[in-house]
């Protein structure tokens, strides 16, 4: 079918996709020069079951083509080409809900309710016109990259594929399926209600609401098994969403909505408020990391001032802080008496201050060299004229700056780190070491101390994700994962 050049009137340009039940093809009508999609349907059929399939497939194509809504796919044409049934319809380019909940993207909660409440809206309309879709999933809802949504494929949902006991069947996952449908009871426009429910899950939580290993325990799902609400499933979710998805997904049809408009008005009836995502209180750094941050630190350094002496006295120094000092201390830092606690600190700005002062005494001027001696004397002097050092002696008293640098106490060391990137899919909660840090997206990067960590990703819909990790000094590492 590949190799097909032509439907009808319709000649092919491009195959678009490829299915089980048959394929899409890009292709251009000649008479108006118009690119539609032509949808191809195999069908294997008796003579008999012929006769029925012809006369119901077009009689859905026929109310389907009436419809004429702004997120309904327009419908042209249909007709038969040996034993492949097909549509022409509105060509559209775009993806698919389906390929876009694949590819993990993270849809915004304000995006997923805009696209429920148009594809109610146009269910509403189209079961005014008494048509009901019967397979409403991701894959039929095309999304334009101008955003409109479109539902596709109105008309085919009970089209027949083989013997007689598939008539009446519907086409499509199992996993979107109302339960009357499961029963195989009859179908209305509720049934559609429900399998928009169940889309409204799946792009909330990324996850449908009745998943299981095999067919038959999906529909026991379906029909006897309450899903957990979105927000207990995916915290972003807001609890506003709790009661539509509820009332949606309920078992029997009457308690449902009884129409798509209440659908849509519930949806759109949501405010700003009640769609915002709920914040998440990021985790407080450590200490370490609010002193990186650029915080205060403990203690600001004691600044020391310098006057010359008022008398025959020792120099006098002063704090800028709460605590004073005295002449010992000062020759304690000069390095001639010991102290039990040295003020290593203080010593570069005493030894700066005492450079200053002799770099600006005068040569020639006795008087005023005498105080400035005295502010470096280390002891009480036994006579006037030893109280003058000489240049020489002070050399020999101030310590060597880089002798003063070398015995100051090093800077406490940083715990080193390394980096982790995330990329989950759709969404996970992310715990380190058994702590929660956060919900990624929108957590895209932690750093975390070297060595060795214990990673779990959850997400209630599916098995959580553990690792043990261990972390170099300085390493990036990237942890990928996609739930499934």
């Amino acid at each position: 079918m590949l190799n097909q050049t032509r439907f009808g009137r319709y000649e092919v340009v491009s195959v678009l996709g490829q299915g089980a039940m048959g394929a899409v093809y890009k292709a251009v009508d000649p008479l108006i020069e118009r690119a539609v999609a032509i949808k191809t349907i195999n069908v294997s059929l008796s003579k008999e079951e012929r006769a029925e399939f012809e006369e119901r497939f077009y009689r859905e194509a026929k109310s389907a083509g009436r419809l004429s809504h702004a997120n309904i796919v327009t419908i042209y044409d249909v007709g038969e080409t040996d034993d492949i049934a097909y549509i022409a319809m509105e060509y559209l380019e775009g993806e698919s809900l389906r390929e876009m909940l694949d590819s993990g993207v993270v849809l915004p909660i304000e995006m997923i309710r805009s696209i429920a409440a148009r594809v109610a809206s146009a269910l509403n309309y189209a079961h005014e016109h008494h048509v009901v879709h019967r397979d409403i999933k991701p894959a039929n809802i095309m999304v334009t990259p101008g955003r409109d949504v479109k539902i596709m494929d109105f008309g085919i949902a009970q089209v027949p594929t083989g013997s007689r006991t598939q008539l009446g069947t519907v086409l499509g996952s199992p996993k979107y399926m109302a339960p009357e449908q499961v029963a195989g009871q009859p179908t209305d426009g509720r049934t559609d209600i429900f399998a928009l429910g169940v889309v409204l899950y799946e792009m909330l939580t990324g996850a449908t609401p009745f998943n299981a290993d095999n067919l038959s325990a999906i529909m026991y799902k379906i029909l006897h098994e309450e899903p957990a609400p979105p927000s207990t499933v995916n915290a972003r979710v807001p609890v506003a969403f709790d009661r539509i998805v509820s009332r949606a997904l309920a078992k029997r049809p009457e308690d449902r909505y009884q129409t798509a408009r209440e659908f849509a008005r519930d949806l759109r009836g949501l405010d700003a408020a009640s769609t915002r995502e709920p914040r998440r209180s990021a985790a407080r750094p450590e200490p370490v990391e609010a002193a990186r941050a650029g915080g205060a630190p403990a203690e600001e350094p004691t600044t020391l001032i310098l006057q010359a002496p008022k008398g025959r006295g020792g120099p006098a120094v002063e704090r800028s802080g709460k605590r004073s000092g005295n002449r010992e201390k000062i020759a304690a830092l000069l390095g001639k008496v010991p102290v039990p606690k040295p003020l290593w600190l203080a010593l570069p700005v005493l030894v700066m201050a005492t450079i200053v002062i002799l770099s600006q005494r005068p040569q020639n001027d006795d008087k005023m060299a005498a105080p400035e001696a005295q502010v470096l004397e280390v002891t009480p002097p036994s006579s006037p004229q030893s109280a003058r050092p000489t240049a020489k002696a002070v050399a020999a008293a101030v310590p060597d700056v880089h002798e003063a640098e070398s015995v100051r106490p090093p800077p406490p060391e940083v715990p080193a780190e390394a980096t982790v990137m995330l990329a989950i899919s759709p969404w996970g909660e992310v715990y380190v070491d058994g702590k929660r840090v956060g919900v990624s997206p929108p957590l895209s990067t932690l750093q975390l101390e070297a060595g060795k960590h214990d990673v779990e990703i959850r997400n209630l819909a599916f098995a959580p994700y553990r690792d043990t990790v261990y972390l170099r000094p300085g390493q990036s590492l990237k942890i990928r994962h996609k739930f499934r």
